[in-house]
C-alpha cells in the first residue's frame, strides 16, 4: 500500500530510545492529524491519526498484511525492539480520510496499466458513480507514488515523488497532486481501484478498547489548578519485542515529544498555552485542569477495585510506594515533593509538567501499584476488580477520554509489569 509522505515533524529517530506508545499518547493529547511510521527490514506499519484519533492501522510485513487494532497492536509490540526507525508525519484530514478509505475500501480492479487504462477517463467515470473511491497510483519509472480520493462529485489527490534517487521527496495536494499525477503517469504506471465502503466521516471511526458491562458511577474528583509543564528526561534503552503493550518511560530530550512542549505565558493567565508548531492544537489551562481532573478519577477507579477485591484499605500506601519509585523519571510525581497528592479520593496537582507526562507517569505509577498488590493477593482477582471500575468510568466519561486520547495510556494500567528501572 502507499502512504504518500506527509510533511516531517521528526524522521529517522531510534527505536533503541523512542517509546512509541508514549509518543502516540503525546499525540492523542495535543490532536495530532498525520501518521507515525515504525520500519524495520523487511516490516513497515503506521498508525494514522485525525484529531488526536486513532483511525486505523496497517502493518506489511514480507510474508503478511494486517489492518486496524490488531495492526496496532503489533506495531506497539514491534516497536520495542531496537535498531529500528520511527517518525511521525503531518497529513490534511482529507488525507487521512483516503488513506483509511483504501486500508477499509473494497477491491476493484488491480494492477491496471497505464499503457492500457487512461487515468483521467477512469476518474471521469468514478466522479459521475457519485460513490466514494479511492485509486491507488504506483508510479513505474520513478520512486513515489500517490492517492486520488473521489466524494462528492471531486477528484483531488495526494502524490509523493522523489525527484532523484536519495533526493527529498516532493509532495503535491489537491488539485495540484491531482495534475501532478496526471503528469507524472505518463511514464508509467499502475493503478489500484477502491470502493469506499462507507463515507468518508463514517470511515475514520477510532480505535477504541474492549469495554467491559458497566459497574456503579463513582463521584467525580475536582481538577485542581496547574502550571506550566516542563521537559522530557531521556528513557534507557527498550526490551526485546514481545507481545504486550510495552512500558511507557519518558523520552530523551532529543526526541520527538520536545517540539510540542506547552509554553505557560506568567503575565497573562487567561491567556492559552502555545505550542511551538501551531499546527498541533495546544491545550488551554482550562482543558489541563480537565485532563488532571480525569486522572484523579483514573486513580480513584483503582482504589475502588483494589478495595472492592482486598476488603481492605491497601490502596495508598502501595500507590504512595509506586510514585517513590518512579520519582526519578517523574519527579513532579514525587511524593516528597508535595507537587501531585492524592487523599481521601481526591488528587490535586500544583507542579509542572507535560501533559502526555502526567498522563504517563501516573499510568506508570498505577500499573506498579496493581502489579504490587495483585502479587501479595494473586486469588483475590484483583484486576478484574479493577477493570471493571475503569470501564465504568470510561463508559461514563467516554467524550473526554476520547477528547484527551487516554485509552492507551490507561490501558498500560492493567498490562503484564516486567519491572521498572531503579533511579
Amino acid at each position: 500500500m502507499i502512504v504518500p509522505r506527509g510533511k516531517p515533524v521528526h524522521e529517522n529517530l531510534s527505536t533503541s530510545y523512542v517509546n512509541v506508545a508514549a509518543l502516540l499518547a503525546d499525540l492523542q493529547v495535543n490532536e495530532f492529524t498525520g501518521y507515525v511510521s515504525v520500519e524495520f527490514w523487511g516490516y513497515s506499519g503506521y498508525v494514522f491519526l485525525s484529531r488526536g484519533q486513532i483511525v486505523n492501522a496497517y502493518e506489511a510485513t514480507e510474508t503478511s498484511v494486517q489492518r486496524e487494532r490488531q495492526a496496532l497492536d503489533n506495531l506497539l509490540s514491534r516497536a520495542q525492539a531496537r535498531n529500528g526507525k520511527v517518525g511521525f508525519f503531518q497529513h490534511p484530514e482529507e488525507v487521512i480520510q483516503a488513506i483509511t478509505g483504501i486500508i477499509d475500501g473494497e477491491p476493484v480492479h488491480r494492477d491496471l496499466s497505464s499503457d492500457f487504462t487512461n487515468l483521467e477517463k477512469l476518474v471521469e467515470k468514478l466522479i459521475k458513480s457519485g460513490t466514494a473511491w479511492y485509486v491507488e497510483v504506483l508510479f513505474e519509472q520513478e520512486q513515489g507514488g500517490g492517492i486520488i480520493y473521489v466524494f462528492d462529485e471531486r477528484a483531488e489527490a495526494v502524490v509523493s515523488v522523489a525527484p532523484t534517487a536519495g533526493g527529498e521527496y516532493a509532495t503535491a495536494l489537491g488539485k495540484d497532486g491531482l495534475a501532478l499525477i496526471y503528469d507524472r503517469v505518463a511514464r508509467g504506471a499502475t493503478f489500484n481501484v477502491y470502493r469506499g465502503t462507507s463515507t468518508p466521516a463514517a470511515s475514520m471511526a477510532t480505535i477504541k478498547p474492549l469495554v467491559a458491562p458497566p459497574r456503579p458511577e463513582m463521584p467525580p474528583v475536582s481538577p485542581p489548578p496547574v502550571s506550566r509543564p516542563g521537559p522530557v528526561t531521556p528513557a534507557p534503552d527498550l526490551a526485546p519485542p514481545t507481545l504486550r503493550v510495552p512500558e511507557v518511560q519518558p523520552l530523551p530530550s532529543a526526541s520527538p515529544v520536545v517540539d510540542t512542549v506547552l509554553v505557560e505565558d506568567v503575565e497573562d493567565s487567561d491567556s492559552p498555552l502555545e505550542l511551538e508548531d501551531e499546527s498541533i492544537r495546544p491545550l488551554t489551562r482550562e482543558q489541563y485542569a480537565e485532563l488532571v481532573g480525569l486522572m484523579g478519577e483514573v486513580v480513584r477507579a483503582v482504589e475502588s477495585g483494589v478495595t472492592e477485591a482486598l476488603r481492605r484499605a491497601d490502596f495508598v500506601p502501595a500507590f504512595r510506594e509506586a510514585l517513590i519509585s518512579i520519582a526519578t523519571h517523574y519527579p513532579f510525581l514525587d511524593p516528597f515533593a508535595a507537587e501531585f497528592e492524592y487523599a481521601d479520593g481526591m488528587a490535586t496537582f500544583r507542579g509542572k509538567a507535560r501533559p502526555a507526562d502526567f498522563v504517563v507517569g501516573l499510568s506508570q505509577a498505577l500499573r506498579l501499584t496493581v502489579t504490587d498488590l495483585d502479587r501479595r493477593a494473586p486469588e483475590t482477582q484483583l484486576r478484574q476488580h479493577i477493570e471493571a471500575a475503569l470501564r465504568a468510568l470510561h463508559q461514563r466519561r467516554r467524550a473526554e477520554f476520547e477528547r484527551y486520547g487516554l485509552e492507551i495510556a490507561t490501558n498500560e494500567i492493567l498490562a503484564p509489569s516486567a519491572g521498572y528501572p531503579a533511579g
